[in-house]
């Protein structure tokens, strides 16, 4: 269990982040709202964009070290929006979740809107797919939200695909910007593993064999 809370104002942060009263206020909350939830491979601190105070949580994969994503919320003052978060300037995903969050209200109100809106990301359950070729080569992975399919990281090595799958997935579609395979095309995984969050919301594709543990899974990994 991680001895850090989560969204502490470090000496350093109230001139590295030009911390306005109401953003100290807001970490304030947050921070009480969300006391005694931090966990293992989860950590959580501030950062600050052009125009918002930001408040982020980022997930590492329990059984890798390995990261899997950002989440947070933007504190405009009266206004806050949460979403996943780009992972390294920590700004709002260009394509908004159906869980995405946007309110208005007192700094107390946003915080306690926010801490509540972090619960439900902790809770949504996390999926491992993995397909095999052969039943023995780990070829493609994707770590995805269970509850919405949505997905949050993955990998697809061509050399141990089955032959001509890459381009038949390309030929469909299911490829973005210089060639990265989207793992959603394919067809339904040899296995899952769950990860983390309740378990009861997944809900999984019928045939995947339910596992417990994993071995190696070697390629780069893409969202």
């Amino acid at each position: 269990m991680p001895e850090h809370p989560w969204f502490v104002i470090e000496p350093e942060d109230d001139e590295e982040l030009e911390l306005t009263d109401d953003d100290r206020a807001f970490a304030a909350a947050l921070r009480e709202r969300t006391a005694g939830w931090a966990e293992a491979r989860v950590d959580g601190w501030l950062d600050r964009t052009d125009d918002a105070l930001v408040a982020c949580l980022s997930f590492g994969d329990p059984g890798a070290r390995r990261h899997l994503i950002d989440v947070g919320v933007h504190f405009y003052g009266g206004r806050v929006r949460g979403d996943r978060l780009h992972n390294q300037l920590f700004i709002l995903t260009d394509r908004p979740s159906t869980w995405a969050l946007e309110a208005t209200g007192t700094v107390d109100e946003l915080a306690d809107r926010s801490a509540r809106w972090f619960r439900s990301v902790l809770d949504k359950p996390v999926v491992l797919y993995v397909w095999l070729n052969d039943d023995r080569y780990a070829y493609a992975a994707r770590f995805a939200y269970a509850d919405d399919n949505r997905t949050i990281s993955q990998m697809y090595s061509k050399d141990l695909a089955p032959a001509g799958q890459a381009e038949e997935l390309i030929a469909a579609g299911h490829v973005h910007g210089k060639g990265w395979i989207q793992t959603v095309g394919l067809p339904t995984p040899t296995l899952h593993q769950h990860v983390r969050g309740d378990r009861s919301r997944a809900v999984v594709p019928a045939g995947a064999r339910a596992v417990t543990e994993r071995g190696p899974l070697h390629g780069v990994w893409y969202e």
